[in-house]
């Protein structure tokens, strides 16, 4: 999965060689890359998680509706070729603030509870992110209880 969403980014960052690159458009795909992980955790992608990621992209990176779907499907065809989350932690560290970071776990949080379901494999997924992202395991807890108790 990740190496196609690779491809993507970089495909994104050659389209605009001849013009600045959008670092946002990157962070934003970063992102993207990461909510998808946690939705195929538990090795069983439900709608309602990718309706939840696609909601999730469209309001807060402003995506159009062809590049939600074009990640979606990414996630879809491409999940047994995953290489690594560490590309995208780090464009994720290099780029945002702590404040950005916990809305991004509130994202995670709430693909993995999109069907009302929490699979030990999709909290793990979520632990190591956020523990890659130095986010404070206070903020992790935090942030879950207010995804799950609105």
């Amino acid at each position: 999965m990740f190496r196609s969403i690779a491809d993507f980014i970089q495909e994104k960052i050659s389209k605009n060689s001849d013009e600045e690159v959008d670092e946002q458009q990157i962070l934003h795909l970063a992102s993207a890359a990461l909510l998808l992980e946690v939705s195929r955790a538990d090795f069983d992608i439900q709608n309602e998680e990718l309706e939840e990621i696609a909601k999730s992209l469209s309001a807060r990176f402003n995506f159009s509706n062809e590049e939600v779907s074009n990640l979606i499907n990414l996630a879809q065809t491409e999940q047994d070729s995953h290489v690594s989350i560490h590309p995208f932690v780090k464009i994720i560290n290099d780029s945002c603030t702590e404040e950005e970071k916990k809305i991004l776990l509130e994202d995670l949080w709430r693909v993995a509870y999109a069907d009302n379901t929490l699979d030990k494999y999709e909290e793990y997924q979520i632990r190591k992110i956020a523990d890659l992202l130095y986010i404070p395991h206070s903020v992790f807890i935090k942030t879950k209880l207010s995804v799950v108790e609105p």
